[in-house]
């Protein structure tokens, strides 16, 4: 599970903010910012680490599996992204305006239990990109395609955990209490 520990101090600062937000508000806010993000920045991650196999992969074996890892993370997250927004979201807002849902997953528990699972995944795959990375740091005298790279892949990974952070501790906790 993500903590407050991995986040930036502007995330920090902008929890305290969304744990205001409605059950309503808080999907609308994670379709609108983390979700429009990764569909947005995914494809240029993944041009960017693509340009650094062609270009590197021989001298560099890591970033064969750093593309790996990445192409992998990618490829499970645009489905889970789906998931959230044909399923999950659609079942918490009628939960919490109290409209019937037909649900054919029974309680919200479990969609919720299947996207925590997911999660850990993703955070799995996260570490191991951090320790491919070196932290997100370039080799010494590295082209500026690895900066760009790299950059992104921070972005997009610190991106992810908040999104990460505010589904497992806000949205669910919310949805799970009503």
């Amino acid at each position: 599970m993500i903590s407050r520990d991995f986040l930036l101090p502007q995330q920090t600062a902008q929890i305290s903010q969304l744990s205001t937000l409605s059950l309503i508000e808080l999907i609308e806010h994670i379709e609108a910012t983390h979700h429009i993000y990764v569909r947005d920045n995914a494809p240029i991650l993944q041009e960017y680490i693509a340009q650094l196999v062609t270009s590197y992969g021989e001298q560099q074996p890591q970033l064969t599996a750093l593309a790996n890892w990445i192409n992998a993370l990618i490829g499970e997250l645009m489905p889970h992204l789906m998931k959230e927004e044909r399923v999950l979201f659609p079942a918490i807002r009628a939960l919490s305006t109290g409209e019937e849902f037909n649900a054919c997953f029974g309680h919200i528990q479990n969609p919720i239990n299947a996207m925590d699972h997911e999660h850990r995944n993703t955070e799995q795959a996260l570490e191991n990109i951090y320790q491919l990375t070196n932290d997100f740091q370039p080799p010494e005298g590295a082209s500026q395609i690895w900066h760009d790279c790299y950059n992104k892949l921070a972005e997009f990974t610190a991106d992810l955990r908040m999104h990460i952070y505010v589904e497992d501790q806000l949205l669910f906790t919310k949805a799970l209490s009503l």
